[in-house]
């Protein structure tokens, strides 16, 4: 029987950004399944064309709480609710938010790469991926190079919890490959849940949707709709969802 690698995440952080840096792409352990990322626009393109994706799908940047409040903008209101989500509850949670043009780090993604990855005036955001995806974000906003990414799987075939399961020419598109196991929220879906905080309206219900709406409800009286499970993919997404497979 063989055995992984034991995970570290700081140290396979830095080994994907090295890849990352060079050009590379890597497919990486996320708490709501395998993510794609990379930094550099071709990269980014050959990850667009590998899962096959409509034009109207987009990239999301891979950050954190810290990296959102630098990026983001969004009332006072609004801003709590996502710090009471992904700070005080610890949620992985898809922000959708109005974002700061003049950012350095967006400053540095080419318009073509820049239009995958907002829709209007709004851009999606990872926070709380992971411990590795905490690190790797961190590495990434101290050197301002944009990171982005969408889930390791072909358009509209879900969102993978185990390496196993990613298919053949998205792994083979990869320079690195991080393999933490099956990941935390595999069940009852994996991918994240996302939320345009501008009108808080749900983009996709995803991982800990409950949760999300059981404390906007409780602290903000705020009520979002029941998941309706009946009619969403098996990775997560709605039929009107506008946004990427994060």
């Amino acid at each position: 029987m063989s055995f992984n690698k034991l995970p570290s995440p700081k140290e396979d952080a830095r080994a994907v950004f090295e890849v990352l840096k060079r050009g590379g792409i890597a497919i990486i352990p996320m708490s709501v399944g395998y993510g794609i990322t990379a930094i550099d626009p071709d990269a980014l393109d050959r990850i667009f064309c590998t899962k096959r994706r409509e034009p109207h799908k987009r990239h999301a940047m891979v950050g954190s709480y810290f990296l959102h409040r630098d990026i983001h903008v969004l009332p006072p209101k609004e801003a709590d609710m996502v710090k009471l989500l992904t700070v005080d509850l610890n949620l992985p949670l898809g922000i959708v938010a109005p974002y700061r043009l003049d950012h350095p780090i967006l400053q540095k993604l080419p318009p073509k790469i820049l239009a995958q990855s907002v829709v209007g005036d709004t851009l999606a955001m990872l926070v709380n991926g992971g411990a590795l995806l905490e690190e790797l974000s961190r590495l990434a906003a101290l050197e301002k190079l944009p990171l982005m990414g969408s889930s390791a799987n072909i358009t509209g075939k879900g969102t993978k919890t185990v390496v196993e399961d990613i298919e053949p020419e998205i792994l083979e598109v990869a320079d690195i490959v991080i393999d933490y196991g099956r990941q935390k929220f595999h069940h009852p879906r994996a991918s994240s849940t996302m939320i345009d905080f501008r009108k808080i309206e749900v983009l996709r219900f995803g991982a800990c949707y409950d949760v999300v709406q059981d404390a906007l409800r409780r602290f903000y009286g705020v009520k979002l709709p029941d998941d309706p499970r009946t009619s969403t993919l098996s990775s997560g997404q709605t039929c009107a969802n506008r946004m990427n497979d994060f």
